[in-house]
């Protein structure tokens, strides 16, 4: 076998198919498995891997060779290592050097022949016709015979794995034999492994399609890698970190083929991959091999596949044609078809000239000469269809500065600015910098464009690259964007002020944006008035347009946190329903969203905040995330967790990818959430990890940053019944003497968990003296959560001095509040508390009625650590009790619930693995998990268990 390759990512589904049918081998049920893919996508990787780690095997291993295609039997040598290491049975029929039952020699070994003629192809091509070859020739039947024999003898202590790589290029009496062999494996602890380009235009013999193509022959069809695949591989190789949008070019550019992207990262820099304007080129090896076959075309065809290469991966012939000035574009196109340059396909307009794959588009394109491909440029930009597309070749042709084009650039870029297409913008806008004669003022714009579409690393580069000369309000703006979005927000707010004060021509716009992200700034800062007062200077700024991506989601939000929800509720009155809003009035409908959750009005909030993340595509990548995270957080308060989940771990993972470090608190804390209540360690600690770590990077003035990041700690130590913890959590709060945000009821929880640690701590007058503040704040703006909230804490601190009336009281209060509120987990931690308080009176009944009702609440949460909890006091109330419809269902992990939910709706376990993005190996664990734990054998056991649950609940 060859020597495996060290790197390798990716394929885990492809390895466990490969194990499992291992293990059904090892069992005595033979398996073929076929893996086909293209050349360079990792079939023998994925082999050499899977041989690796499947355990005590014996392993025969052999590959078709292109040049001995038609040497016979040349493949079936190799499985066993060449001549010499022939078992006897085979030796016997005349294979390799040894001489048959007659004494003569049968077929003369490869290397022999190799001595006696020197060329390799002409040995193999003669072999078959030549007479004394041909008429000793073993019949394939018997050397199937003799290998089905060594086959049987080889698996006798350990299973055997067969493997036959590049089966297309094996010779036809190797797969003759093969397909006698397998064709009779029975009972036998083989594993067969053939790798091939394509199945389907495989040419053997019809057996041996047959099984190929037989229902219980497991086929792989390798694709390329991913993204997360090709990260991984940019780690192994030791480069510079990709962003994703780099990788996602990456996989575009090469089709995800391991083994050109391998090549291309080796001699491409990370900055290389990053920059967008730049096509990326073909790796060397993979360019001399296409220029070579384009050297063997005409000048007609050589002209025809240089323009198609400019023109895109594919294009109409005709506009090749005109581009090339070719006369006869059919005959120079059938030319490069029949030399494997290019592919002719049809179209309802004529037929199109196409390349097979992005790498050989970009190993003609580089290929050209400055001239050349500047010449073909200024002819595409007069037969381009779309007006975007004369001017990107427009571009590439023009030698120098242009103001005219700039122009025209910089008014497209500012068009796609405001229709949300961010990425397209910045291209253009750094495009009409380099040609302007002033090219700060637009690069400043492009640094905007860049980091509203998430590539923060791209524009420092470009925000770098802004000249000293230039204006102080241009580069301030730039600076102070680039320092906001990587959460330095004190340089941010220094640098946009000059932006602001110093800003010149009123049609540029600029003091309208330094305004907005002042605006942004101070909400960061928890100023919101300050924040609702930049927001109206943006609006009332000359030059303001709506492409200023959150204008009015500012201007609700300060004054929300300021305390004047229901003024700015007031202001929302115009927008539409979120089915009908447009791409403009997406921030004011997160905006109003926002506020509504913050002012119980959840359904409302879900609504609004729902029709934003569904609509929020052409926004920004901020925009986006802020919108997941918002909508994440309705979600939790409405006890829609598995959404809520998958909403703020959304927005946490682009935070991180894109390197928003100022909204990453928020989107982590908000993710720490949903795992924190369920139990789930790991998960929520990296969350609440990664929120402090990201709101300490920015300061202490991130107050809205430092709120939500001390708040998800509380709720993971609260959760873990840790109080020493939970206070120390909160204390950098208690210092914070500003209402926005942090003190505002109904924005940021975190004033309950504290006082409910602080009397669990003895800690009374502390406690009261916190309590006092919330209830009078809470009162008066009429929050329902947050009275909910204090009557809970209030009948904690009661119950602590034996107050037991007032304590009941309040508990009696605080449920009536949370009922209408709709807040599940609210309701369900306030009726654990009450029936803890009873059950210590010895009310016990009382107690397991309430309890009983917070444990449903919980279980359909999944809060494990609460279920808990309500189990522990109701096994000490000491009286006989019903099972609960959901109390199978409480056995469980939070992950194992998710998993036989999905699964006792009838999805299958891959449906599940999609729908919970993870391995199907790793559902099987969980299920296998809940099979045991509830005491079941089948899943339509497990879904009448879990169906009889939910008509119990």
């Amino acid at each position: 076998m060859a020597e495996a390759i060290a790197m390798f990512v990716g394929r885990d589904a492809e390895l466990r198919c490969l194990r499992e049918e291992f293990e059904r081998a090892r069992a005595g049920l033979p398996r073929l498995v076929v893996v086909e893919g293209p050349a360079g996508i990792g079939k023998t990787t994925l082999v050499h891997r899977f041989l690796e780690g499947c355990g005590p095997a014996d392993v025969l291993f052999t590959d078709g060779d292109e040049g001995e295609k038609l040497l016979p039997y040349g493949t079936l040598t190799r499985l066993f290592g060449g001549p010499a290491g022939l078992p006897e049975r085979l030796t016997e029929l005349g294979l390799g050097l040894g001489s048959g039952p007659d004494g003569q020699s049968r077929l003369p070994d490869s290397l022999a022949v190799r001595a006696a003629l020197p060329d390799p192809l002409a040995v193999g091509a003669a072999l078959p016709d030549a007479p004394p070859f041909r008429a000793a020739l073993p019949d394939p039947l018997a050397v199937g015979a003799a290998l089905l024999d060594v086959v049987t003898e080889r698996q006798r202590s350990e299973p055997l794995c067969l493997v036959v790589d590049d089966v297309h290029w094996a010779d036809e009496p190797t797969l003759r034999a093969l397909t006698f062999c397998l064709r009779r494996l029975r009972v036998d602890r083989v594993l067969a492994v053939l790798m091939l380009r394509d199945a389907a235009a495989l040419a053997g013999p019809e057996g041996l399609l047959r099984l190929v193509a037989a229902d219980h022959t497991r086929r792989l069809r390798l694709s390329g890698l991913g993204a997360p695949e090709v990260g991984a591989m940019v780690g192994e190789l030791g480069g510079a970190p990709v962003s994703q949008r780099g990788l996602a070019r990456l996989v575009e550019h090469t089709e995800g083929v391991p083994l050109h992207l391998r090549a291309l990262l080796e001699e491409v820099p990370a900055a290389a991959l990053d920059d967008l304007g730049q096509p990326l080129p073909a790796p060397r090896s993979y360019g001399l091999l296409v220029l070579g076959k384009v050297a063997r075309c005409g000048p007609a065809a050589r002209e025809l596949i240089s323009a198609v290469s400019v023109l895109g991966l594919s294009c109409p012939l005709h506009l090749a044609a005109r581009v090339a000035a070719v006369e006869e574009p059919l005959q120079a196109l059938e030319q490069a078809v029949r030399e494997g340059v290019l592919l002719e396909r049809s179209s309802a307009r004529g037929p199109l000239a196409a390349f097979a794959h992005p790498l050989d588009r970009a190993a003609v394109y580089r290929d050209l000469g400055p001239a050349h491909r500047s010449a073909l440029h200024a002819r595409a930009a007069l037969v381009a269809e779309g007006e975007q597309a004369r001017l990107r070749h427009r571009i590439e042709a023009v030698a120098g500065p242009s103001p005219e084009l700039a122009a025209e650039l910089a008014e497209l870029g500012r068009t796609q600015v405001r229709l949300g297409a961010f990425g397209s913008a910045a291209e253009h806008l750094k495009a009409a910098a380099e040609l302007s004669g002033d090219p700060a003022p637009l690069a400043a714009e492009a640094v905007e464009a860049l980091l509203l579409d998430g590539r923060v690393e791209e524009a420092a580069r470009l925000t770098a690259s802004l000249p000293e000369r230039a204006h102080a309000a241009v580069r301030g703006y730039a600076l102070g964007h680039l320092a906001m979005v990587r959460g330095q927000i004190e340089e941010a707010r220094a640098h946009l002020v000059t932006a602001w004060e110093r800003a010149g021509a009123p049609e540029s716009g600029l003091a309208a944006r330094a305004a907005q992200q002042l605006a942004m700034l101070c909400l960061v800062k928890a100023e919101g008035r300050q924040a609702a007062r930049w927001a109206e200077r943006a609006r009332n700024s000359p030059g303001y347009r709506f492409s200023i991506d959150y204008n009015r989601y500012t201007l609700l939000a300060g004054l929300g946190v300021s305390g004047q929800i229901d003024a700015a509720l007031a202001a929302t009155t115009d927008l539409p329903a979120p089915s009908s809003a447009s791409i403009a009035e997406l921030d004011a409908l997160l905006g109003r969203g926002v506020l509504r959750t913050c002012s119980d009005d959840l359904p409302g909030g879900l609504a609004d905040l729902s029709g934003a993340v569904a609509a929020c595509g052409e926004r920004s990548v901020p925009f986006r995330m802020l919108a997941m995270a918002m909508l994440g957080q309705a979600e939790y308060r409405a006890g829609r967790w598995d959404d809520a989940g998958l909403h703020a771990e959304t927005a946490a993972s682009v935070a991180d990818d894109a390197d928003q470090r100022w909204l990453s608190p928020v989107c982590h804390a908000v993710a720490a959430l949903v795992p924190a209540a369920r139990g789930d360690w790991p998960a929520a600690e990296a969350h609440v990890a990664a929120a402090l770590s990201a709101s300490q990077g920015a300061g202490v003035d991130a107050v809205a940053s430092l709120a939500y990041a001390c708040s998800a700690a509380a709720h993971l130590a609260t959760a873990r019944g840790d109080h020493v913890r939970t206070v120390e959590a909160l204390e950098p709060l208690v210092s914070v003497k500003v209402h926005d945000i942090v003190y505002e009821p109904g924005i940021v929880q975190w004033l309950d968990l504290l006082i409910d640690a602080l009397v669990a701590l003895g800690e009374q007058d502390r406690a009261e003296l916190q309590l006092a503040g919330m209830e009078r704040l809470a009162g008066r703006r009429g929050r329902r959560s947050a009275m909910a909230a204090a009557a809970r804490c209030r009948g904690g601190l009661h119950a602590a001095r034996h107050e037991n009336d007032l304590a009941e009281a309040a508990f009696t209060t605080g449920l009536a509040q949370a009922g209408m509120a709709g807040l599940p987990f609210d309701e369900a931690r306030l009726r654990l508390a009450y029936g803890r308080f009873l059950r210590r009176l010895g009310r016990r009944r009382q107690a397991q009625t309430q309890l009983d009702l917070g444990l449903a609440l919980f279980a359909r949460l999944g809060a494990l650590p609460y279920v808990d909890r309500c189990e522990r006091e109701l096994s000490a109330c000491g009286l006989p009790r019903a099972e609960s419809g959901a109390a199978p269902l409480l056995r469980l992990t939070p992950q194992e619930q998710a998993v036989a939910r999905l699964v006792a709706t009838g999805m299958t376990n891959r449906q599940v693995a999609r729908e919970l993005v993870l391995s199907v190996k790793t559902i099987e664990y969980h299920l296998g998990n809940a099979f045991a734990k509830l005491g079941v054998s089948s899943r339509v056991a497990l879904t009448t268990k879990i169906q009889s649950g939910a008509d119990g609940g």
